[in-house]
């Protein structure tokens, strides 16, 4: 399947869903949407901006490009080549007539993200993009890898009287020379990691240990993981409860398997803290979910009923005070793929319920 045929299979993806929703079209605005329905084109300037600086407008007999004069040679160059979109532009200064492109070939259309005229699309809409197609796994496990070797290059690279955000710096570097964006980067030294669970990175020196986590985004598609490095023996605390956090993860993994909903997988996960001797400790972080064309595209709770198919993406984040553990995988009907791992990372093997499966451990130096 080339990227011609990838586009093709989502645009028919996008048209039937247009006839069990009665609707004249669809207007995706999002830059993961863009990103989706191009086959990994870039839409932003701002990575800060949930809308791109290019529409996509589908009908059940067109799609279109809708975009500034600015923007419309750089897209035609470098990110659609000989996509079937057929590329309109306005004026930068008159972003009314981008609405007026959209109305002159939809009666009614919904959108992704609602603008003026244009309704939201109820949530049925971004599940078409859960479910990656092959050259989409292909260019998420080429993304895992470089993820991965990104962070545990930069964790590697760290020293005791480093800033976390001089560690930080190498993180981003380690990325960027990559084409990741790192769009969450989160670097704890030492009792920082044991009081937040999300330590953004500051002035503080790393001395015993630090933590490193990175949601990296390439092609729209987005890779999380966590490692942690120890300078000298693991501090006693970090290393008792490093093992129960392993097994927790592991037992999320090995019940994500296709059919189990979130909330099955979930509670398996809160089971296995209560068997650790940490009852209610999801209460204290989020524990992950699907992941793919968002960091987190379903967070994973006792009320998330979406049912997991094979090749959709998760990345699951357990935490017990202090520790962490953390990949990208795909939903696989044997075992997990894990994405984010590059083999050359300390390992903890957890043998759980029959299965045995490899989670990270700390990089002691």
């Amino acid at each position: 399947m080339d990227r011609s045929e990838e586009v093709a299979a989502k645009l028919e993806r996008v048209r039937a869903w247009l006839g069990e929703h009665a609707a004249d079209a669809v207007l995706f605005r999002s830059q993961a949407n863009f990103a989706w329905l191009t086959a990994g084109g870039r839409s932003h300037v701002s990575i800060g901006e949930e809308s791109g600086i290019a529409w996509l407008l589908v009908t059940p007999s067109g799609a279109f490009v809708i975009t500034t004069n600015i923007e419309r040679p750089r897209l035609l160059d470098e990110e659609l080549g000989d996509l079937p979109y057929e590329v309109l532009a306005y004026p930068w200064h008159s972003p009314d007539e981008a609405v007026s492109l959209v109305e002159e070939r939809a009666a009614a259309a919904v959108a992704d993200l609602p603008l003026g005229p244009f309704p939201p699309a109820d949530a049925s809409l971004a599940e078409l993009r859960f479910t990656l197609l092959p050259p989409e796994a292909e260019r998420y496990r080429a993304l895992g890898r470089d993820a991965a070797v990104a962070l545990e290059s930069a964790a590697r690279a760290a020293e005791p009287g480093m800033t976390e955000l001089e560690v930080s710096g190498v993180l981003a570097s380690e990325c960027r020379s990559r084409d990741i964006l790192p769009l969450v980067d989160l670097v704890g030294a030492d009792d920082r990691i044991d009081r937040y669970r999300h330590p953004i990175p500051t002035e503080r020196r790393v001395d015993r240990t630090v933590m490193l986590a990175v949601t990296g985004r390439r092609a729209g598609l987005h890779a999380s993981l966590t490692r942690f490095v120890s300078f000298g023996p693991v501090e006693t605390d970090r290393e008792a409860r490093a093992p129960s956090t392993a097994r927790v993860d592991a037992r999320y993994l090995l019940a994500s398997r296709p059919g189990a909903s979130l909330t099955e997988v979930f509670a398996a996960g809160v089971e296995q803290y209560a068997r650790e001797g940490y009852p209610g400790e999801q209460e204290r972080h989020h524990q992950g979910g699907l992941t793919g064309y968002a960091g987190r595209e379903i967070f994973a709770t006792a009320r998330a009923d979406h049912a997991l198919s094979e090749n959709q993406a998760l990345a699951w984040n357990p935490s017990i005070t202090g520790t962490k553990s953390e990949d990208t995988v795909l939903v696989r009907d044997g075992f997990p793929e894990i994405l984010t791992r590059t083999g050359d990372w300390p390992e903890l093997e957890v043998e759980l319920e029959g299965e045995r499966i490899a989670r990270p451990s700390f990089l002691v130096r």
